[in-house]
């Protein structure tokens, strides 16, 4: 369309768009969309987290989302998702506002959450210790709680991931899941509200393969500077956007994977720990 309205070829269209996301990746990319980059910048995260949902230690939520893409020729079964499109599976974790902190955009439609986050760069970065990490001990002589993000039901349980009770045993349990669900909000929010902005990502991406995640990149850094500075958003296109993420987790959300979306024992306890301090520290607006 763009194309076609100044008379400029598709081709240097295309070139265009990867060449100005390239720079906005690389110059912007840096000062709006990092993580935690010192101790003091990952505990201003965690009591951010914690004042708003009373969840205490996480410092992010984590989904992911789908882009479409035109079929590609290489492979194209790889990239057929099960809503029913060819696409790329984008993973991204944000901060309570809904600011991204980190975005991956390398893996096929198909490709599972589970998976994308087992490979993902930033699982590798809390389990080797890469991020600055505040460990808190709760109760004296209890497992010590180290900084997590928060997923849905499809991910894995591990210190540095927590999700919901599959089923709830107690009303503690009951409480934390109840908790949990509000402190993911914020992603499910970040993505309808990055996807209202730029129609791209809504529509068959029709660029290289290669080029598509700079791009998705770009759009995300964009979102964050937008966000920052309190820029508009469609309230229309939002609320659509909202619907169909809403539509797709009640759909989907039970689809986990057998390999990675398993429960490490580790994870349970640091769970356990954290379920018992929020049933003994329940903030008074926070009571259900």
């Amino acid at each position: 369309m763009t194309a076609n309205a100044f008379g400029i070829a598709v081709c240097t269209v295309s070139g265009v768009v990867v060449e100005v996301s390239n720079v906005i990746s690389k110059v912007l990319g840096p000062k709006y969309l990092h993580l935690p980059v010192d101790e003091n910048e990952m505990r201003k995260k965690v009591c951010e987290f914690e004042t708003k949902f009373g969840i205490v230690q996480a410092f992010g939520c984590i989904d992911g989302t789908h882009v479409p893409i035109l079929r590609p020729l290489k492979d194209p079964q790889d990239y057929f998702c099960y809503k029913m499109f060819y696409s790329l599976n984008v993973q991204a974790v944000c901060d309570y506002r809904g600011i991204f902190m980190d975005v991956e955009c390398r893996w096929p439609g198909s490709v599972h959450d589970a998976k994308v986050f087992a490979n993902s760069s930033i699982n590798q970065k809390l389990v080797s210790g890469q991020i600055p990490m505040i460990q808190l001990s709760v109760f004296p002589g209890s497992e010590k709680i180290p900084n997590y993000v928060i997923g849905d039901p499809a991910y894995p349980l591990t210190p540095f991931c927590m999700k919901e009770y599959a089923t709830c045993a107690s009303n503690e349990e009951v409480i934390f899941n109840t908790l949990l669900r509000a402190a993911r909000n914020p992603i499910e929010c970040a993505f309808g509200r990055l996807k209202a902005r730029w129609s791209v990502l809504t529509k068959k991406v029709d660029l290289k393969i290669e080029s598509i995640p700079v791009v998705v990149y770009a759009c995300c850094v964009l979102h964050n500077y937008c966000e920052i500075n309190k820029s508009y958003v469609d309230e229309d296109l939002l609320k659509c956007q909202m619907d169909l993420y809403k539509k797709n987790e009640d759909q989907n959300r039970h689809l986990v994977d057998p390999v990675y979306s398993g429960d490490r024992s580790e994870g349970g306890v640091v769970r356990k720990t954290i379920t018992n301090y929020i049933r003994d520290n329940l903030p008074d607006h926070l009571v259900l």
